[in-house]
C-alpha cells in the first residue's frame, strides 16, 4: 500500500468522517507499527469527536472504539501530553471513567480554553 493511501485511511480515523465499523475495516489490513506519523491528532480532533457524541451523533462505543484504534498506532502523532492523556481515558473507560455527557463536558473544558 502506498503512503498516501495509508495517510488517507489514517486521517479518516483520526477525523472519524466515516462510521467506525467502517473505519475499522479499512484499518484491518494495516499494521500498527510505521517508521513515521503521517497525521497529527490535535485537539481539535477530540473536541470534533465529543461535541458529535454530545449531539447524540455517535454513541459512548462508538467514541470508545475510536479512542482505541487511535491510541497505540505508529503512523498518528499526538500534538501534546494532554491529548495522549485524554485518547487513553476515552479508550479505557473500565479503568478510568464511564463515558457519558459528564465526562464529555468535562474533558471539553480544558480542550475549549
Amino acid at each position: 500500500m502506498r503512503e498516501e493511501e495509508r495517510r488517507s485511511i489514517i486521517r479518516s480515523l483520526v477525523d472519524l468522517d466515516r462510521p467506525v465499523a467502517e473505519i475499522k475495516a479499512r484499518l484491518a489490513p494495516l499494521p500498527w507499527d510505521y517508521p513515521k506519523p503521517l497525521v497529527r491528532l490535535t485537539y481539535n480532533h477530540i473536541r470534533s469527536v465529543l461535541l458529535r457524541f454530545l449531539a447524540g451523533n455517535l454513541d459512548a462505543k462508538d467514541l470508545e472504539e475510536w479512542a482505541e484504534l487511535v491510541e497505540m498506532r505508529d503512523d498518528i502523532e499526538f500534538a501534546d501530553e494532554r491529548t495522549k492523556e485524554v485518547i487513553h481515558m476515552l479508550s479505557t473507560p473500565q479503568i478510568h471513567f464511564p463515558i457519558d455527557g459528564q465526562l464529555a463536558q468535562l474533558l471539553l473544558s480544558p480542550i475549549s480554553n
